[in-house]
């Protein structure tokens, strides 16, 4: 009596288990004929019903309508009530139900809508390369659907015993085939660039293939970039962790012009607690000079030596400077031990004075 009861207990059990697999599998999403709040493309949508149809055993049209109604919201929903405009049409009949459902919100690709998106086919700074290679196979397959009947009917004369069907699907595949090769074509074209040099070279020819190889390259230049301190946002656009904790990326040398956008810049970083840029203005023409109006004075003394933008003098910049220090704790230049610029020219003490920060 107990093994019955042991056993019939594991019946159940196990009942209960596919039951809620079932339930899993078949949980159709909504859809509500907005694009704002929809998260599935309408041929998505049937063909996950038809998948849950088969999982769960729906035989009879009638449930696969009725769980496609109760799945409509909003917009979608009030459309589902206009079938009822249209005399002697059956909302249980599948077939013509998913047929208008499609006619009225599958998105219609013509061929100027398909060139628009294939212009577009460039990885993102901010697109890792499975997203990027789902763009372009989504592409493709739009593409695909809208094909012309033409380019898939076997014309002239049918090969020995062959019926009109077996050339026809013989050239169907010969035509998923090169869309393969383009697909595989137009995504290594559209990656990264120092992601697509290192993938050619080793000569993918499948789209399986290429998109593999592009996420291991891609993998490999992440962690690379990770061990030499870089704060990754993108690989196509990132900037060295040292640089942030050292007070903003290094700009080099601007003009004056520069120079004001660039304060006016730094300023509104400071605000949001960004690390402003650091930079060197460029004098009118050519390098600035020292103090006594010789000599290159543009942070090198001429030989190479950095040149301290404080003293003057080479081998040490300011963060190291000896007199600046000592001007500090004597108060000689103000209470916090630092020059005020004033606007005078470029070559000018004053000028060189506001740069002070920008030699450490």
């Amino acid at each position: 009596m107990a093994n019955q009861d042991q056993a019939q207990a594991q019946v159940v059990q196990a009942a209960l288990l596919n039951h809620d697999r079932v339930r899993r599998t078949t949980d159709i999403p909504v859809f509500h004929g907005r694009q704002s709040k929809d998260t599935i493309q309408p041929q998505q949508l049937i063909e996950r019903l038809e998948k849950a149809a088969r999982v769960a055993g729906w035989d009879q049209d009638q449930r696969k309508c009725d769980e496609f109604s109760l799945s409509l919201r909003d917009n979608a929903l009030s459309w589902y009530n206009t079938l009822d405009n249209i005399i002697d049409f059956d909302k249980n009949n599948w077939a013509e139900l998913k047929k208008k459902f499609l006619e009225a919100y599958a998105p219609k690709y013509s061929a100027k809508a398909l060139c628009i998106c294939f212009q577009d086919l460039r990885q993102k700074n901010d697109e890792n390369v499975q997203d990027f290679y789902n763009r372009v196979s989504d592409t493709f397959r739009n593409a695909y659907e809208v094909k012309p009947a033409h380019t898939i009917t076997y014309t002239g004369t049918l090969p020995g015993t062959a019926t009109q069907a077996e050339c026809n699907e013989v050239l169907k595949q010969g035509v998923k085939r090169m869309q393969l090769l383009m697909l595989n074509t137009v995504f290594l074209g559209g990656l990264k660039e120092e992601i697509r040099n290192r993938v050619l070279e080793s000569g993918p020819t499948e789209p399986d293939e290429s998109v593999k190889a592009a996420r291991e390259i891609e993998s490999i230049i992440s962690d690379k970039k990770r061990d030499k301190g870089v704060y990754v946002t993108s690989i196509g656009d990132v900037v060295p962790q040292a640089e942030i904790y050292r007070g903003g990326t290094d700009m080099g040398e601007v003009d004056e012009s520069e120079a004001v956008h660039l304060h006016e810049i730094n300023a509104i970083r400071r605000r949001k607690g960004q690390p402003p840029f650091r930079f060197r203005v460029r004098p009118r023409g050519g390098s600035q000079r020292g103090s006594d109006g010789t000599g290159p004075r543009d942070g090198f003394n001429g030989t190479g030596a950095i040149l301290c933008f404080f003293c003057d003098k080479p081998g040490h910049k300011i963060a190291q400077c000896h007199a600046r220090a000592a001007g500090r704790g004597r108060g000689s230049r103000g209470s916090r031990g630092w020059r005020v610029a004033s606007v005078d020219g470029p070559g000018t003490k004053s000028a060189r004075d506001s740069q002070e920060s920008l030699n450490c």
